[in-house]
């Protein structure tokens, strides 16, 4: 394969990797198609049990005349998230806020739509929620937080990749070629670090949530679209760094040989 077709190629899947990972970032920060089915994580509350999240002081007559004091579904994303009714339409995204942390009390505070369930709570900390959850609330934070700047990390070294990618097609350097190579590498680990933790971190939320499910009646399960976005973000930029190492330095470099060729000379009679 000839360095035109290594360098084209490198450059259609850096540019893949970046768009790919792009989109996925921006999952669930509009309400309109696709974005909006673009989640790290989905809360199912559908079967949420008011009677324990609320006080013990609160009257169980107060809670059995509420109907709909939360939405049935939240969708996660990176920066924002989306609140769904029962058929699992979206009613509304909250509009990008940094780094969304994981914080069950909040979203289900934020989100209660029953001004009747609001007045019987205080405070957000009123709410009553898996002990074992909340006490880890500062582990999988981290991890959240190392998702994000991962993935923002991913994505401007692999632009900062194509590039270069785009300047080698000009200058044919050696140096060009190691620094291809070093985004390569970095926005690769970045990426898959990024999916890698968030993964982990959503899964294991999920398992402690399974094991008061029967208490709360709160379930989460994984996005498939954005790990899957991710992931295929993450495969372009390895076969974007593989690719960059076959990548000649000396392309576009003449060579010339000169070779002498002996005068046949008569003999002088």
């Amino acid at each position: 394969m000839s360095n035109f077709f290594k360098l084209f190629f490198t450059a259609l899947l850096s540019f893949s990797a970046l768009i790919l990972a792009i989109v996925a970032c921006a999952g669930s920060t509009k309400n309109y198609h696709p974005l909006n089915d673009i989640f790290i994580a989905q809360l199912d509350l559908t079967g949420l049990q008011l009677s324990s999240i609320l006080p013990s002081s609160v009257a169980s007559s107060a809670i059995s005349s509420v109907t709909s004091a939360v939405p049935s579904y939240i969708n996660l994303g990176l920066w924002s998230y989306c609140t769904l009714d029962s058929s699992k339409k979206v009613v509304s995204c909250t509009s990008p806020k940094g780094i969304q942390k994981f914080n069950l009390n909040s979203l289900i505070y934020d989100n209660i739509e029953d001004n009747q369930v609001l007045s019987l709570l205080d405070s957000i900390s009123s709410l009553v929620l898996p002990s074992n959850l909340q006490d880890k609330m500062t582990y999988y934070n981290d991890l959240v937080k190392c998702m994000f700047i991962t993935i923002l990390i991913g994505i401007v070294v692999t632009f900062l990749n194509l590039v270069v990618n785009l300047i080698r097609w000009v200058l044919h350097l050696r140096l060009l070629n190691w620094i291809g190579i070093f985004f390569s590498l970095i926005g690769f680990l970045s990426l898959l670090i990024s999916v890698g933790t968030g993964m982990g971190t959503y899964i294991y939320i999920s398992h402690l949530l399974k094991d008061d499910y029967d208490q709360y009646g709160i379930s989460l399960s994984l996005g498939r679209n954005y790990l899957g976005i991710l992931w295929g973000s993450v495969a372009a930029a390895l076969l974007n760094l593989l690719l960059w190492q076959t990548v000649r330095y000396d392309y576009g470099r003449t060579k010339y040989v000169y070779a002498t060729n002996p005068i046949d000379e008569k003999p002088l009679l």
